[in-house]
């Protein structure tokens, strides 16, 4: 475990930083004034680079990236799909079951705010199951999942960002608050590192191969 820190301290890092500074943000300011301080933040290149970013944390990346890691190792493969799916398992309980009155911001400030968000166009808004954001634990699973693939520090660092940035997209789209892409990157990255850890210590070697060496 502490090998596996070390080796991915390039992403780990960065992360534990992005959650302290959120946390201090969260329990500093109330939930609707930070959506509006960065609603404010916003100009026509943000429009469109966050309205296509945010498609990183659509399911159809997890299939994408399934099937890629086939042909570079089964077991790189076996852990994404598993970490995936507890994700998708945990994320729904919490949106339907735990959370299902949670409304988005478009919802929560019709009705409880006079601020007008700026919103842009072509996006579909949702308007309940806020908790915890979706794309978010979507986008850190499949960027983690690279970054634990990879020996680049550098591209570590930028694996990060990229999971950072979908995060980020939902909350400028005005999909999720801050709260809700926080959790959204810790469910993310824990239920991918726990499937990772139980398929490490599986000593089967077919997991080893891949559909290139399989040829």
């Amino acid at each position: 475990m502490k090998q596996l820190l070390k080796k991915n301290r390039f992403f780990f890092i960065p992360h534990l930083f992005f959650l302290l500074v959120f946390t201090v943000l969260l329990v500093s300011i109330p939930k609707a004034e930070l959506h509006i301080i960065s609603n404010r933040a916003n100009n026509i290149f943000f429009d469109y680079f966050f309205k296509y970013a945010t498609y990183l944390g659509d399911g159809t990346m997890i299939a994408i990236l399934f099937i890629a890691l086939l042909f570079i190792k089964y077991r790189y493969a076996f852990v994404f799909l598993t970490g995936s799916l507890f994700t998708g398992i945990v994320v729904q309980l919490f949106k339907q079951v735990l959370f299902e009155d949670m409304f988005r911001p478009s919802k929560y400030f019709e009705l409880f705010e006079t601020y007008q968000l700026h919103f842009v166009e072509g996006v579909n808004l949702h308007s309940h199951n806020s908790f915890p954001s979706g794309h978010t634990a979507t986008a850190f699973n499949l960027f983690f999942m690279l970054a634990l693939t990879v020996k680049n520090n550098t591209l570590k660092f930028l694996l990060f960002i990229l999971a950072a940035l979908v995060g980020y997209s939902r909350v400028y789209l005005s999909q999720h608050f801050l709260i809700d892409i926080t959790i959204g990157s810790i469910i993310g990255v824990l239920l991918m590192l726990l499937p990772f850890l139980w398929f490490e210590k599986s000593g089967k070697r077919w997991l080893n191969k891949s559909l290139f060496s399989n040829r």
